[in-house]
């Protein structure tokens, strides 16, 4: 198989697709792959930010995924015990929504013809052409590749084998339980701090809780016979009744384990030759500032408008505009889950009264700066208007 499109894609999650609709609505020819049999999401509930949620604006699909989703309007952080240590407000909106929402809602926009599923990458060629070589034996050429393929991206590895994903150490668990959502719940994200656990649980819609467990690696210590929700049931069971509803409320096979990890921001490029990165695939950041999927979605659309206007410079551009404030979001992200996570009493009362009393100006202050895409607009400016 040989192709003339001038662009390819390669992954088909929340990152690659908003690149692909993003290219769409640009009036620009591309084809995106995606190993999977067909578009699909393995993961839970995901916040999305109002930075996100402009650009999903701005290509017709935001008021769908805000039907999709749920609205919340505040975060309480509190002890294990769901006693409040501080409320702060969302000075803009935020929305839970299912990952797979937001992967149906991208890729029902997509034309038929404009992807490819079941098809996996095995090497690539980066020379004046990329050349792409698939593992059915299929090959295809193109001028602009954009990896797209995640933290664990195989584009990276032949590419940037130097980048090394960064353990953070620590391991996550996520489910999603039926629950009876009261007024106190409806629109409120929680987070629980015992010291050497988290947790944190928030509405996906009016009757289903979306949850998360954080807990060290070192300290995970499972035998081959318990399972997991049994793990997590002992394993908070000083925590308050509702934690302890919604882990008994989650059925075994809806509950995903992960290790958190990262990607430490200290590399030079998001690019070389004729491959450039958005997402996951260059700059993974741990969970704690829920601004993973938000990125890649303001990766996509940037290097959109920087593809539009044609430069020779295009991907150093796209490359200049985002590289400043993903590497303060990866180090913020980082600093909070290692704070998060501490040893001893002692440690626990000093985060408690650092939660407390740390000023309520300074969390809206940073949840500003990273929703702030007031620097799209000069780009835009320079831009025909997507349409």
């Amino acid at each position: 198989m040989k192709t003339t499109d001038k662009i390819t894609i390669i992954g088909g999650g929340i990152g690659g697709l908003t690149m692909a609709l993003t290219l769409q609505r640009n009036n620009q020819k591309f084809k995106l792959f995606e190993k999977s049999e067909e578009f699909k999401e393995v993961g839970a509930g995901i916040g999305i930010a109002s930075n996100a949620l402009k650009i999903f604006d701005k290509l017709n699909v935001g008021k769908k995924l805000r039907e999709e989703g749920h609205l919340l309007k505040k975060t309480i952080l509190a002890t294990e015990k769901l006693k409040p240590l501080k409320t702060v407000p969302f000075p803009e909106e935020v929305y839970c929504i299912h990952r797979a929402s937001i992967i149906d809602t991208l890729s029902n926009e997509l034309d038929k013809d404009s992807y490819e599923l079941n098809k996996e990458v095995e090497s690539v060629e980066n020379k004046e052409n990329i050349k792409i070589k698939f593992k059915d034996n299929t090959f295809s050429e193109f001028d602009t590749l954009i990896a797209a393929d995640g933290i664990n991206s195989t584009i990276r590895k032949t590419v940037f084998p130097e980048i090394e994903i960064r353990p953070a150490n620590q391991v996550i668990w996520r489910g999603i339980t039926k629950f009876d959502i009261n007024d106190d719940l409806k629109h409120t994200y929680y987070e629980l701090f015992e010291g050497g656990l988290r947790f944190l649980f928030l509405p996906l819609n009016e009757t289903e809780m979306f949850w998360l467990a954080v807990q060290k690696k070192k300290n995970f210590s499972k035998n081959s016979t318990t399972s997991i929700k049994n793990y997590l049931l002992d394993t908070y069971r000083d925590f308050h009744p509702i934690v302890l509803d919604l882990l008994n409320g989650t059925a075994e096979s809806n509950i995903l384990q992960n290790e958190l990890a990262d990607i430490e921001p200290n590399y030079k490029d998001w690019f070389k030759n004729n491959v450039v990165f958005i997402g996951d695939s260059i700059h993974a950041t741990t969970p704690n500032l829920g601004q993973g999927a938000c990125q890649a979605i303001e990766d996509a659309y940037t290097l959109g408008l920087c593809l539009k206007n044609n430069e020779s410079n295009t991907f150093s551009e796209y490359q200049n505009i985002r590289s400043k404030k993903v590497k303060y979001i990866v180090k913020q992200s980082w600093k909070i889950g290692k704070m998060s996570l501490i040893k001893n009493g002692l440690q626990k009362m000093l985060l408690h009264l650092l939660i407390r009393y740390f000023p309520k100006r300074q969390y809206q202050r940073r949840f500003n700066k990273v929703i702030d895409i007031k620097y799209l607009n000069e780009l835009e400016n320079t831009t025909v208007n997507i349409v």
